[in-house]
């Protein structure tokens, strides 16, 4: 039998290699494979708008956090998607002068949509005093002028809108009364007072072109719809049956459709 020279060295020494690979691969079968992570879900805000009372605006400018996001109707619904977790101030902008809303701040969680409603609430216009005489005072709303009709006789039916007839077998006893010539609507909203008015109510309200002998007292208002189509409210009555006079205040409501 013969040998190889050299033969038990290279034996040995690919021997002592495949131990070292054998140990190798132990070491990295046994190391823990990386976890990887999720990159956070972005989260959402769903607003909702809700426009009551008189004059209301169409839409508005919506912003988060000071940055325009578009329109949003008066009544309308929008998501504002992929936001990062984090606290947002939500508000609106382009709102009516006699219109009132709060912004609000809105957390936000990874992967949520919060949701959030934003009231806005719109006043009547201004309100006008008037002081009138029974029958003789008749006021155009329109435009704050009074007619005098001396012992009921006026110049012209046609510039005034409503006059004070007191009814001395009622308590109180001062009533409103509009001009049946041009056409004037009344509706008597007992139980409602100035200050109280709502488009709800408003709405529900029945008009009239005959008259309606009820007294007009504190806690009560009247809707005058003129011959322009403009609906005022009258309320906040205070009367004085000895110089036979009605107090009241009058505001603009509405105004016809264009």
């Amino acid at each position: 039998m013969s040998y190889l020279p050299g033969g038990a060295a290279t034996l040995r020494r690919a021997r002592h290699g495949l131990i070292a690979v054998v140990a190798i691969g132990g070491i990295a079968c046994g190391e823990e494979s990386p976890t990887l992570v999720e990159p956070p879900t972005p989260g959402a805000i769903q607003l909702t708008t809700v426009t009551s009372g008189f004059f209301k605006d169409e839409g508005y400018d919506l912003l988060v956090n000071g940055q325009s996001q578009g329109t949003i109707g008066a009544n309308d619904q929008r998501t504002i998607p992929g936001l990062d977790a984090a606290t947002y101030q939500v508000e609106l902008a382009g709102v009516a002068e006699n219109c009132a809303v709060e912004a609000v701040s809105v957390p936000v969680a990874s992967g949520v949509t919060a949701q959030v409603q934003l009231d806005v609430s719109c006043a009547h216009a201004a309100a006008v005093s008037y002081s009138l005489r029974a029958s003789r005072d008749r006021p155009n709303l329109e435009n704050g002028e009074i007619t005098e009709c001396t012992f009921g006789l006026c110049p012209s039916n046609s510039e005034w809108d409503m006059y004070v007839h007191f009814d001395s077998q009622t308590q109180p006893q001062a009533q409103v009364r509009q001009n049946q010539t041009t056409v004037v609507e009344i509706a008597h909203l007992p139980g409602v007072a100035f200050g109280d008015l709502t488009e709800a109510d408003f709405m529900g309200a029945t008009f009239t072109t005959e008259v309606v002998a009820e007294a007009l007292d504190p806690s009560s208002v009247v809707l005058l719809r003129t011959d322009q189509g403009n609906v005022y409210v009258l309320g906040n009555a205070v009367e004085d049956p000895l110089l036979m006079t009605l107090t009241f205040d009058a505001a603009l409501i509405a105004e016809p459709a264009s």
